[in-house]
């Protein structure tokens, strides 16, 4: 019998526990990556935010509107390239299950010079500037919901008191969290709001294109400076720290995913470490056998550790790969409100989980198994477990 053969027969004697043994890390494992997915979304979405994009909102709070008459001044500041208001509608469509975009009106004409990254065809991209009732979906978005161009969409309103009715006239192509927005008509929108409640020339926030990364500090400066002794203070930042903001208001994420993961694989070790210990100790007189036998100490350590990374690693890439087929087969936005897009587990992240199932295996039976090799053969035949 060949080594191989002999540590899975070793590993699998008693197949309840050693079920039991690789389900518990399966868990481990589907927790554990589910975390560490969710940090990654979090850092693709900072690093999907442009260097070159600013948002200016009102100093006081995000719910605050500017008003209309800042754009202009805006547009005038140096290192500025173009300006579009966008505001927030927060309708929902249908009901708030299949809501799971998020919905701002914006300037049809400059929106595509603020998203330069945004892919349309031309003759899309005027259908949708032309008609004032024209709204445009992120191909993910058009996909799940089945919407086609000419395709009529009721958003009814929840902060603003109108529903709009929208036209589909373009389905555009970005990336995956940008593909989970629509957009439509700032005037069509204030049309509405001015005639519920007799509000006009009002934005949400501008965004700013500027013409480098290196202009953005200087033109966030310059733009909150315009406005500091108004009754419409501004701040102005990055894509990326505004980003980061609406990230902290969930706390600091990643010292909670740190801190859980360590606490998950400590846990992890310390049971598969016990289980892995009784199993060892209830083999005493069989490797005092195999020592009489003539097999060294370092075989002996080194066959009974395999066993332990053999039942860790089966449980560890069963819960990787469940995570990793959950996540990707789960509608997140529908779950989150469009907040999340996705968790995508990597196969890096996958290659990595393997190689800590190996060492948690490794560890955990290491230390029996050397512990037991230790005795003598006559000290391991007399022990009585």
């Amino acid at each position: 019998m060949g080594y191989g053969r002999f540590i899975w027969k070793n590993g699998m004697r008693h197949r309840r526990r050693a079920l039991l043994t690789m389900g518990s890390v399966a868990l481990a494992f589907f927790a554990l990556m589910t975390l560490i997915g969710f940090v990654q979304e979090i850092d693709r979405n900072l690093e999907e935010a442009s260097p070159v994009r600013l948002l200016t909102r009102h100093a006081v709070s995000l719910t605050n509107f500017l008003p209309a008459r800042h754009r202009a001044l805006i547009e005038q500041v140096p290192g500025v390239v173009a300006v579009t208001p966008l505001t927030w509608f927060g309708g929902i469509y249908r009901d708030r299950a299949q809501t799971d975009f998020a919905q701002f009106a914006c300037d049809p004409q400059t929106f595509f010079d603020v998203y330069t990254d945004i892919r349309i065809p031309p003759e899309q991209k005027q259908a949708f500037q032309q008609d004032r009732r024209g709204i445009l979906v992120g191909r993910r978005k058009a996909e799940k919901h089945g919407w086609k161009l000419g395709d009529r969409i009721t958003l009814k309103g929840v902060i603003f008191p109108v529903d709009l009715e929208l036209t589909v006239r373009g389905i555009f192509e970005s990336t995956p969290n940008q593909e989970g927005s629509v957009y439509f008509h700032h005037a069509y929108l204030e049309e509405g709001v001015k005639r519920e409640w007799g509000l006009e020339g009002f934005a949400g926030a501008y965004w700013i294109r500027v013409d480098s990364a290196e202009s953005a500090p200087r033109v966030s400066e310059a733009v909150d400076a315009l406005f500091q002794n108004t009754d419409a203070p501004t701040k102005t930042e990055t894509e990326q720290a505004f980003t980061l903001i609406f990230i902290s208001m969930l706390g600091n994420v990643k010292l909670l995913v740190a801190t859980i993961s360590t606490v998950i694989l400590i846990t992890l070790l310390l049971v598969t470490g016990n289980t892995i210990a009784m199993s060892v100790r209830e083999r005493t007189r069989e490797i005092a056998v195999l020592k009489a036998l003539g097999f060294r100490r370092s075989t002996i350590v080194g066959l009974l550790t395999a066993e332990g990374m053999l039942l860790t690693f089966v449980g560890g890439a069963i819960g990787s790969v469940w995570a990793r087929l959950t996540w990707a087969s789960m509608d997140l936005a529908a779950f989150s409100q469009g907040f999340f897009q996705q968790v995508v587990i990597s196969w890096t992240t996958l290659a990595a989980g393997m190689v800590a199932a190996i060492l948690v295996g490794g560890i955990a039976a290491g230390i029996p198994a050397y512990l037991a090799a230790r005795k003598s053969v006559l000290e391991g035949l007399r022990f009585v477990g």
